[in-house]
C-alpha cells in the first residue's frame, strides 16, 4: 500500500503505511521503504540511519544485505561522503561477490573523485554482469569524460538497442527513455508523459 501511495504522490499515508509495516513486521524491507521515505523528504540523517537498520537486519543473507549496503552507500554518495558510499559498496562486494549494483557504486564514487579508469573498468564489470541501461549509461558518461567520444557513442547505442529488446518482451521503457534522454540533451516531453 506504502509503495502504490508514494507513486501516485501520497506521501502522508504511504508514510504511515511504512511506519505501520515497521512495527508489525520490522526487517531489511521495512527500515528500507522507511529509509526511501525520509530521503523523498530531504532527510538524510533519517534516511540513512533506517538504511543502517536494514544493513543490520539483512545481515549474513547474502544478496539482501549486499542490497542494503548499496542502498546505504547511495546515500552517503548523495552527501559527498565517498569513503563511506565506496566502503558500503565494498561491505556489498563481501556480502554477495560479483554484485553488479556494487560495482556500479564503485563506479560512481571513481568518477566522483576523477578517477575514471578506475570507473569505467568497475561500469564495465557491471554491465558485464547484466547490461542494464542505467549501467551502459554511465559508462557511456565516463568515456565522454575521459575524451572517448567513440566508445561513449557505442554505449549509448546499446542502449537503443536493449530498450528494443525490453519494448519487444513488454517492457514499457518510456520513462527510462526519457530520463536517459534528458541527461544528454535530447527532447523527451512526449515520452515521459506518455509513461505517466
Amino acid at each position: 500500500i506504502g509503495d502504490a501511495l508514494v507513486e501516485l504522490g501520497g506521501h502522508r499515508g504511504a508514510f504511515q503505511a511504512f511506519d505501520t509495516m515497521a512495527t508489525i513486521q520490522p526487517g531489511v524491507s521495512s527500515y528500507a521503504r522507511v529509509a526511501h521515505a525520509r530521503m523523498l523528504i530531504g532527510d538524510l540523517d533519517g534516511a540513512i540511519a533506517a538504511e543502517r537498520l536494514a544493513v543490520d537486519a539483512a545481515a549474513e543473507q547474502g544478496e539482501a544485505e549486499a542490497w542494503a549496503h548499496v542502498q546505504l552507500g547511495k546515500l552517503y554518495l548523495a552527501r559527498g561522503q565517498f569513503a563511506r558510499a565506496g566502503s558500503e559498496y565494498g561491505d556489498a562486494m563481501r556480502a554477495f561477490p560479483n554484485y553488479p549494483y556494487a560495482y556500479d557504486g564503485l563506479a560512481l564514487v571513481a568518477a566522483a573523485r576523477g578517477h575514471l579508469k578506475t570507473a569505467a573498468a568497475y561500469e564495465q564489470r557491471a554491465t558485464e554482469i547484466i547490461p542494464l541501461p542505467q549501467f551502459v549509461a554511465t559508462l557511456g558518461d565516463v568515456y565522454q569524460t575521459m575524451g572517448r567520444a567513440t566508445l561513449a557513442r557505442r554505449q549509448y547505442a546499446t542502449i537503443s538497442v536493449i530498450e528494443r529488446l525490453l519494448r519487444a518482451n513488454g517492457v514499457k521503457t518510456d520513462l527510462e527513455t526519457a530520463l536517459f534522454d534528458a541527461d544528454h540533451g535530447r527532447a523527451s516531453l512526449v515520452l515521459a508523459r506518455r509513461a505517466q
